[in-house]
């Protein structure tokens, strides 16, 4: 039977063992936990398999709290063999935490089929009943070439590509402004009566940490820059991680040139797939629809699964770190 083992690796070496397993990606990562440790959270990693050939693997963030109570937050993961995910997971990632009192939340990424999250619930899971995460999103093959890929956009998104390529330059930003790319947050957010998106002290350390992980392209119209999107790449995958439009970058449909300019250099960076990070019509309709003009597929994931150790703590513990939290890990 294969069975789980901290993994009291070096940030390199994890992110070698994980590169090799099935859905790697970058919440999974040493970046993105270099990146959350500037908040207050550390990592705790596990692995299963034999050495040097992991099977499946997972990365939970840990906060402290006073009285010995652990929350751990693994988003992106666990990755690798469903079949795996079981209560030895669990066992090695509160064990690793250390704490008296654990509840735990996971968020897989992978397609959801019946089986598996019947199986997943046989062996001790449960689904929190305030999601901290999504759970649809659409998936960009990367394989075809650039002009099978652009034939599978639909024909407003390809006409709106071209406007964008005509009216904006689209360019790498390669040293980003922390301030800079939050004004452009605080500008969206006001043009849609949004809240709060992103911020300039946590955009530095994304930008900080994730380094040439990261890309970022930003839309330039009469020398102001007026959006940007970024994406981080890991392994085979790609996930769109930021994105944000002042009302000028609408009128120029720069959305449209900067999503294509960051599918194609995934793409060259050797991605064999985007995650566009979510796509839920009833909260955001323009932008699952924006999103689906890509020519993705569709797919509804795993999602959030969690545990507690007591098992009372699930529901009270998992409602608090909703409400305090949210998908600030």
């Amino acid at each position: 039977m294969v069975s789980w083992r901290e993994a009291a690796l070096g940030d390199a070496d994890w992110d070698e063992a994980l590169a090799t397993v099935p859905g790697a990606n970058v919440f999974q990562s040493s970046a993105w936990a270099r990146h959350k440790a500037d908040f207050g959270w550390r990592a705790v990693r596990a692995l299963a398999g034999p050495d040097g050939a992991a099977t499946a693997a997972a990365q939970a963030l840990v906060k402290d709290f006073p009285g010995g109570m652990r929350v751990l937050w693994a988003r992106g993961g666990p990755v690798g063999d469903a079949a795996l995910w079981n209560a030895d997971l669990r066992t090695a990632l509160a064990r690793a935490a250390g704490g008296r009192l654990t509840y735990g939340r996971v968020c897989s990424y992978r397609e959801s089929d019946a089986a598996t999250e019947a199986a997943l619930s046989a062996s001790g899971w449960t689904r929190p009943a305030t999601p901290l995460d999504r759970n649809r999103t659409i998936i960009v093959d990367l394989a075809p070439e650039p002009e099978k890929l652009k034939d599978a956009l639909s024909t407003n998104w390809r006409h709106n590509l071209k406007r964008g390529n005509a009216r904006a330059v689209v360019l790498d930003w390669t040293d980003p402004d922390a301030r800079e790319m939050e004004s452009l947050y605080t500008a969206m957010e006001a043009l849609k009566g949004l809240p709060p998106q992103h911020r300039a002290d946590e955009l530095a350390s994304l930008t900080r940490a994730l380094g040439p992980r990261l890309i970022i392209k930003r839309a330039v119209v009469e020398n102001k820059t007026v959006a940007l999107r970024a994406c981080a790449v890991f392994g085979k995958s790609a996930i769109d991680l930021l994105a944000a439009a002042t009302a000028d970058a609408r009128k120029v449909y720069a959305s449209h040139a900067l999503l294509w300019a960051l599918i194609l250099e995934a793409r060259r960076r050797g991605a064999a797939s985007y995650d566009l990070g979510g796509a839920d019509p009833d909260a955001a309709r323009g932008v699952s629809d924006f999103k689906g003009g890509v020519g993705g597929r569709t797919i509804d994931t795993l999602g959030e699964w969690d545990f507690a150790a007591p098992a009372a703590l699930r529901r009270p513990v998992g409602a608090l770190i909703a409400w305090k939290l949210g998908k600030s890990a």
